[in-house]
């Protein structure tokens, strides 16, 4: 077996993020999140856009669901319409994951990414973990260049 670790960490800067969020049960969330992506791709511009990056940002879990946002970087949480998301991301140390684009389900790495972290040096840092999306990478593909980055802090006792 393959050992799976981050391909870097990095200081992520703050950011302001607009788009749509949504809550998502378990059961149905590949396809809701996939529908969601769809939907918000072809979807009228987000205003102030700040970059080619596309964003899908896990805002939230509990023990039956998830809310997720598709997004995009913005220059002001105020341009933006009623109704629209916003989230602002800390400034936080980051496991940056590569998915492979091998055919495997981008779900298939977030696994590895929480088995990664359920036994690693690093614990989750309790802010938005996301898909970062490079120029021409494809949601509903999972095509191109996509990364995961998790927010992560020195697991107790490690340091």
């Amino acid at each position: 077996m393959d050992v799976f670790t981050p391909v870097r960490f990095e200081d992520g800067r703050p950011m302001l993020l607009g788009g749509q969020r949504r809550r998502h049960e378990f059961a149905a969330a590949e396809a809701g999140i996939a529908a969601q992506w769809r939907e918000f791709l072809t979807a009228d511009a987000v205003p102030g856009r700040a970059g080619p990056e596309l964003y899908g940002v896990m805002c939230g879990a509990d023990g039956t669901g998830l809310e997720y946002m598709c997004g995009v970087e913005v220059e002001s949480l105020g341009a933006l319409p009623a109704g629209m998301g916003r989230m602002r991301v800390p400034a936080v140390r980051y496991a940056v994951f590569a998915h492979g684009g091998d055919g495997a389900p981008l779900r298939a790495t977030w696994q590895r990414v929480f088995d990664w972290l359920a036994t690693g040096p690093y614990e989750s840092a309790h802010t938005p973990d996301f898909e970062r999306y490079g120029p021409g990478a494809d949601p509903l593909a999972d095509g191109g260049e996509i990364e995961v980055w998790v927010g992560v802090v020195p697991r107790s006792g490690t340091e």
